[in-house]
């Protein structure tokens, strides 16, 4: 008879965990803006840029908490803003379009009040330039780095979660592929994005 009680409880206590847990499968869209910095040696260049960016979150829930991997796409176009410390950059106002990959992770919670927060650590991001500028490269070559994402959702709709993140990029590496060298850079970027995902439990 106990043994029977104590089968009893474990299957109960199993289907209750398995009732508010599963794989988390949820793409996305949004909308960036972001206001960014490019140092080279003295000089330094301001830029804004606007892009859309589309990805997948592929995780585990469980009792309100999430965690998993994500993978974005982004992409599009920094516009020559400013520049400090005189050289070459002077006169140098052309745009420079790219389109970035970026793969990391996150956690995150389901608030009860209709609200879900998230944090992002990119471990993997990476831009390559579409088209040649003075300012920052040639078409092909490429900046990589690492991102952090804080993100709320708005859960209240059907099905959907409208999401607004902040995130602060920082790419460190340059590379030429032409000269087929790597070198070190400092680009860093604020960005705001606007967007909506479709959280699916499983």
């Amino acid at each position: 008879m106990k043994n029977i009680k104590l089968l009893s409880l474990f299957t109960l206590l199993l289907f209750s965990t398995n009732s508010f847990a599963g794989v988390l499968v949820e793409p996305f869209v949004g909308f960036g803006i972001g206001s960014a910095e490019y140092k080279s040696g003295s000089q330094t260049a301001d830029n804004k840029y606007t892009g859309p960016q589309m990805g997948a979150r592929l995780g585990y829930s469980f009792l309100g908490l999430m965690g998993g991997l994500e993978y974005r796409k982004t992409s599009g176009s920094l516009s020559y803003d400013s520049h400090t410390g005189g050289g070459t950059w002077a006169n140098s106002g052309t745009d420079q379009d790219y389109s970035g990959t970026e793969l990391g992770a996150f956690v995150g919670y389901e608030l009860p009040i209709l609200l879900r927060a998230y944090v992002g650590y990119t471990f993997s991001t990476k831009w390559e330039l579409d088209n040649n500028s003075t300012w920052i490269g040639a078409a092909g070559d490429e900046l990589s780095g690492n991102t952090t994402t804080l993100g709320v959702g708005f859960t209240g709709l059907p099905f959907v979660s409208l999401n607004l993140e902040f995130r602060m990029i920082s790419l460190d590496k340059f590379k030429d592929i032409s000269a087929g060298t790597e070198t070190t850079a400092d680009y860093s970027s604020n960005e705001v994005v606007i967007g909506a995902s479709l959280p699916l439990d499983f």
